[in-house]
């Protein structure tokens, strides 16, 4: 029984893992033409030739293989991102319940970081974040906030995460883009004051070396532009998982 209830998790996690990816790409390429709300409601097809995927290929994981990675109309390369992305959902949802359990604040945090990682796969494509996309995460983050009961502490991790990435923004413009502001106030909002400066160091630091590695090895400089949605959400992980400990070591450091 033990062993069916982490195969569970694992499953459902990765059929989250395919509605997160497919929701990315195809907000990061409409390639039917369609606009944005039918595209994203219409069937999932091949991006070469547009011809609709058989049902049983759309199983997680299974599918893939039974294409064996190639649609079977134009025979086309299919991405091995999709099975992959699966994957690391579905061992993200057996992590979520190990820490929080079976519990619907466990499923909320787990749908809040899988939309996290999505805006990630948007802004890495197209180097924008979808505002509707942000709303969604304000709303779904309404659950922990309200459950937790201390609305000023989350508001005040809102005000510190708007505040720091706009003046960031304004002595080095182009640095971040509103998306980004907007995004990280949406996870300060839920993770309040004291996590959200966990957040903020994790995303400054590993995205200041990885631009700066970015920047050396195209050429392009420190002022291209860059994803930062990505360090947001490993932030957000970050203070998930270990952000209280790492409160805790400020404090014994402080004290």
């Amino acid at each position: 029984m033990e062993a069916l209830k982490w195969f569970s998790l694992f499953f459902f996690g990765t059929l989250w893992g395919s509605f997160f990816f497919t929701l990315a790409i195809r907000f990061s390429n409409n390639s039917f033409g369609e606009g944005k709300m039918r595209a994203l409601l219409s069937s999932s097809r091949c991006p070469e030739c547009g011809k609709p995927i058989p049902r049983l290929h759309l199983i997680p994981i299974a599918g893939y293989l039974l294409a064996r990675g190639k649609c079977q109309h134009c025979r086309a390369a299919i991405s091995p991102s999709y099975p992959l992305f699966e994957i690391t959902y579905g061992f993200l949802a057996i992590v979520m319940a190990s820490k929080g359990g079976l519990h619907i604040h466990s499923l909320i945090m787990f749908l809040l970081i899988g939309l996290s990682i999505a805006i990630s796969v948007i802004d890495i494509k197209t180097l924008s974040i979808p505002n509707s996309l942000v709303l969604a995460f304000f709303v779904l983050s309404l659950y922990p906030v309200i459950m937790r009961n201390m609305l000023r502490d989350n508001l005040y991790g809102l005000l510190l995460c708007f505040a720091l990435f706009l003046v960031i923004l304004l002595i080095f413009p182009g640095s971040f883009g509103g998306g980004d502001i907007k995004l990280a106030s949406a996870i300060g909002f839920l993770l309040g004051l004291e996590l959200s400066i966990v957040v903020i160091e994790t995303a400054l630091i590993t995205g200041s070396v990885i631009g700066i590695i970015y920047a050396i090895k195209t050429k392009k400089g420190l002022r291209t532009k860059f994803p930062f949605a990505p360090f947001l959400t490993a932030g957000l992980i970050v203070s998930f998982f270990y952000g209280r400990e790492i409160i805790l070591l400020y404090y014994r450091m402080v004290y």
